[in-house]
């Protein structure tokens, strides 16, 4: 946090009728005092200081002289130089109210240094002289607030083991905001010289990073391309520019899709997005289907704050929300990136309780869509300086960002990783399932649409579309929840996947499933995974109600197919009894299916008993997965 105080409000006490003017008894240095304010009063101040610096030389008592330099500085916008007066009205006259400003300016100028121990003793002191209506008391209260705040956590600092990135990672004088794929494949990040370019990174199989490139010929041209951000899969990327000529304001966002190994021609996201204001850093969610990102547009609660939209195949992008007081601030509330787990959100900020400048936080979102009190990222992350943004990987070990020095009147930054601590570790970490979609028997990449559910809330999760010419999908699965996974693709008999991912899972380890899929044709089938009944019964689990309206959905978009629905049981028990109970529970599923609006005369059902396994009776596993539910076509 930055505090910005007038010289002339700041050193006003005078008016409260407890002042004293500090003088001279020296009468030359009286003298050249009156010159100096003269010259003030011409505003010539550099002549002025000069006075004052004469004077001060005569009688280094002189305070009214340390004063009215002070004030010259301040209004020539050189409030650097204006410290050292500040520290001589300080330290000579620490009880004097007439110059207790003196006690605020460097509170606030040792605060920007970092110097904490400093700043709060500078600002109890201040304190001391005023009451809580005094026009400046929360601006002192606020920096000795945030200099308790600070020390506190110096003295116990998160281990982040911050390491630069590798050559040729770091081969920019400035590279920055990094962001990667889910499955840490690729690094994009923002390469500067003259202007802004998205650079990529791909990692190789012995873990090191490829040369970093220019994106796309597509997506580079004459304009800048700033801060992106792409969703989980790498294939759907939204970045900033400005002044194009399609433009809607001085700063717009752009959209671009990948297919194969190309991005299309970058398009402007459009209204309502995109304003007459500043629209800029955006944040995708692991699906591409909702952005957060800044604005500076009317409606606002400060200078720029944190918007989000939502995209719906028909609607297109939804009117932008604020995301309110909960996250931003009468201040500047930037760089949002939201974790693939959609429940953790980071952004920046510069008027929360914290180190100084820019800090990170981050806010995590609760069961009824709230986000709680943004948390300070920690020390040593978090400096004096502006740190401005955070990308943490889906299994939430590890964080990447940038770091900015100056030499000279140069700056310089570099892109490094850190080891996320435990102390502020995600509450649900993600994996991810990956791999291609293809037909069964041409082996043909296939565009598909995957459905991820949420069983645990009977809720849908995320939609991706797999690569219509190399058949790759990526799909995020997060901790604290099972799933239901739905692959389907025109023409084609749908597939379905059970995750369970409700306990905490040390690993986290990806999924790599390849999956063939057939076309509908008479005989081809497909087992219903997450069609669930409690033991020994055929009683539908609830859980089972997003299959089977799945699956309803499915049959009712193509009216034209018959199917059996077959049960299955393991050979545990009678054949009698598995012959009852595979048949009871495929009555069920039908039962259901046309109270749904399922055609009867599409539909069918039989029971099997264990009579048809598909794997070893012998083994627990294999008697999991003959206890099932299958969709067969019979037409």
């Amino acid at each position: 946090m930055r505090y910005l105080v007038l010289f002339l409000l700041l050193f006003s006490l005078s008016s409260r009728g407890y002042a004293q003017v500090i003088m001279t008894k020296n009468k030359k240095a009286a003298k050249i005092f009156d010159q100096g304010k003269k010259l003030q009063a011409d505003r010539d101040f550099i002549g002025a200081i000069e006075r004052y610096d004469a004077a001060i030389q005569r009688d280094s008592s002189f305070a009214e002289a340390y004063r009215q330099a002070a004030a010259a500085y301040f209004i020539l916008r050189k409030s650097a130089q204006a410290i050292p007066y500040y520290t001589q009205l300080a330290n000579r006259f620490p009880d004097a109210p007439r110059y207790a400003g003196a006690h605020l300016r460097l509170a606030e100028s040792t605060f920007d240094e970092g110097k904490y121990d400093v700043a709060l003793q500078y600002s109890i002191k201040y304190l001391s002289f005023i009451t809580s209506k005094d026009r400046y008391y929360s601006v002192a209260k606020s920096i000795k607030d945030n200099c308790e705040f600070a020390l506190a956590r110096i003295e116990n600092p998160l281990d982040f083991k911050p390491q630069a990135l590798p050559y040729p990672i770091n081969q920019f004088d400035q590279q920055y905001f990094p962001v990667l794929s889910a499955d840490q494949a690729s690094l994009f990040f923002i390469k500067r010289d003259n202007d802004e370019e998205i650079y990529v990174s791909t990692k190789g199989d012995d873990g090191s990073w490829s040369v970093p490139m220019p994106i796309d010929s597509a997506i580079t041209s004459e304009y800048n391309e700033g801060t992106c951000s792409v969703s989980a899969d790498g294939r759907t990327m939204v970045f900033t520019s400005c002044m194009r000529p399609d433009g809607f304001g001085s700063c717009d966002l752009y959209i671009t899709h990948k297919t194969g190994e190309h991005w299309s021609v970058p398009e402007n996201i459009g209204r309502p997005i995109n304003s007459s204001a500043w629209d800029s850093q955006p944040a995708l969610t692991a699906d591409g289907k909702t952005l957060y990102y800044v604005s500076n547009r009317k409606g606002g609660l400060g200078k720029r704050d944190i918007w989000v939209s939502h995209f719906d195949q028909e609607e297109g992008w939804s009117h932008p929300r604020n995301l309110g007081p909960g996250i931003n601030t009468k201040s500047d509330d930037i760089s949002p990136f939201i974790h693939v787990n959609k429940q953790r959100l980071f952004f920046a900020t510069d008027a929360r309780l914290g180190f100084g400048g820019f800090d990170i936080y981050y806010s995590e979102r609760d069961s009824a869509n709230k986000w709680a009190e943004p948390v300070n990222f920690g020390y040593p992350i978090n400096t004096s300086s502006d740190e401005l943004a955070m990308f943490i990987t889906a299994d939430g070990t590890q964080g990447y960002y940038s770091y900015e020095t100056k030499k000279g009147t140069k700056l310089y930054s570099k892109l490094f990783k850190i080891d996320i601590p435990k102390e502020i570790a995600l509450k649900h970490r993600s994996s991810y399932v990956t791999g291609i979609i293809y037909d069964s028997l041409t082996s043909e990449p296939l565009e598909a649409s995957i459905q991820l559910f949420n069983m645990t809330t009977n809720q849908a999760a995320s939609h991706v579309v797999s690569d219509s010419i190399n058949g790759k999908y990526l799909m995020v699965l997060t901790e604290g929840a099972e799933y239901a996974l739905y692959i389907d693709a025109k023409n084609y008999l749908f597939k379905s996947y059970y995750f369970n991912l409700r306990e905490p899972n040390e690993e986290m380890a990806a999924v790599v499933a390849n999956i063939a899929l057939s076309q509908i044709e008479k005989g081809e089938k497909t087992t219903l995974n997450n069609v669930l009944f409690d033991h020994d019964s055929y009683a539908l689990s609830e859980k089972s109600n997003i299959a089977l309206s799945y699956v309803a959905d499915y049959l009712k978009n193509h009216p034209n197919i018959e199917i059996e629905i077959a049960g299955h049981t393991d050979n545990v028990g009678t054949d009698a009894y598995n012959q009852k109970l595979s048949a009871n529970r495929a009555s069920s599923v039908y039962d259901y299916l046309i109270d749904n609006g399922v055609d009867v005369k599409m539909i069918n059902y039989q029971g099997y008993g264990s009579s048809m396994p598909i794997a070893s009776n012998e083994i627990d596993c294999g008697r999991a997965k003959n206890r099932r539910i299958e969709l067969k076509i019979l037409k």
